[in-house]
């Protein structure tokens, strides 16, 4: 078929062709540049114990599985700069996977309530002292740490541990933290 001494076919397959060849250029770029130097990087700490990459929009999410930590604040910040040195200017957001239970949401469900009224009036001693006994009430120890950007709250009873990262500004641009948890009995 010709339109205009065009044939539509060649056209089409011409198309599909560049298509593929910058899937292809994307997919190596992502595995050589981004995927391989990130595992490498992660498998040198001793905190995470698997990654996983997602592809949303226009920034990466990288899965973190992390092993119980003492100082939230200080492995989240090593972990977003090995992950900024990796990634440059790509946008991405960090979620840790926590290994969680009812009773540490409970808790973390307890001390929300003091954490963003902290926020807003800047009681955080109230606050870390609200959330430790939330934790005593579960039988776990409760931590919490704070810098410039964000309140680190960690509940940690036995092999179970519940990490949150709340940003202290709304509308922060940049890299972001998440946490999910798989939960356990």
């Amino acid at each position: 078929m010709q339109i205009k001494g065009i044939k539509i076919y060649a056209v089409i397959a011409a198309i599909l062709i560049t298509l593929a060849v910058l899937l292809i250029i994307q997919f190596v770029y992502q595995k050589y540049n981004v995927e391989q130097p990130l595992f490498k990087l992660y498998s040198q700490t001793k905190l995470v114990q698997g990654v996983k990459l997602e592809q949303k929009d226009n920034a990466v999410k990288v899965i973190l599985d992390v092993k119980k930590t003492e100082n939230l604040q200080q492995a989240y910040q090593e972990l977003t700069d090995y992950t900024g040195q990796i990634m440059g200017a790509t946008k991405f957001t960090v979620e840790l996977k926590d290994k969680r239970t009812k009773a540490l949401e409970e808790a973390y469900y307890q001390s929300q309530f003091v954490i963003y009224e902290a926020l807003a009036k800047g009681d955080f001693t109230k606050m870390a002292d609200v959330i430790k006994q939330n934790a005593g009430k579960v039988g776990a120890e409760g931590l919490v740490f704070i810098d410039n950007n964000n309140i680190y709250v960690e509940f940690i009873k036995d092999n179970n541990y519940l990490y949150k990262i709340i940003p202290r500004t709304q509308g922060v641009q940049g890299n972001t933290a998440n946490m999910t948890g798989s939960e356990q009995g």
